[in-house]
């Protein structure tokens, strides 16, 4: 049989795990371990000769070529996007260039600008008696646009 005292430390050992009843570790015990366990892992780490300083300065110079990687990646994808748009600016212009060609050449034709006096301007077409032929030798030496002029303003 067990004597009072000694059921006393073994209830108090036991109380904390409940329903598992398992005895408390050796304290000391734990710490040789985790000393042991640091130490291993300290020798298994190559440290260079110079300390940490350098370990620390290379880790930062990575994180900034990184950081830098990753800044220029993003102004090359904005660039690239600003491009792409101009581009289409472009594109929508020469197509506007396009229709505004056409409507010159359609508009140049004779018959457009035979329509249009008619309509908007009243014009009619000259009959056979009203019609003028000049020819290379009808032309007059002072200038054709000076006679023109005299006969409207006078």
């Amino acid at each position: 049989m067990i004597a009072p005292e000694q059921w006393y430390e073994y209830q108090k050992q036991y109380q904390k795990y409940g329903i598992d009843m398992k005895p408390q570790e050796d304290v000391e015990a734990r710490r040789a371990e985790r000393r042991r366990r640091a130490e291993k892992q300290a020798e298994s780490v190559a440290v260079p000769k110079g300390g940490r300083k350098p370990v620390l300065l290379m880790v930062l110079a990575v994180t900034a070529v990184l950081i830098l990687g990753v800044v220029l990646a993003s102004t090359a994808a904005k660039l690239t996007y600003d491009i792409n748009k101009a581009k289409a600016q472009n594109d929508a212009i020469a197509g506007e260039i396009g229709d505004l060609d056409v409507k010159i050449m359609s508009s140049t034709k004779i018959s457009y600008i035979e329509g249009a006096a008619k309509s908007e301007l009243g014009m009619k077409s000259a009959g056979a008696k009203n019609i003028v032929y000049i020819s290379a030798e009808d032309v007059p030496e002072e200038g054709f646009a000076e006679i023109i002029k005299e006969k409207a303003y006078n």
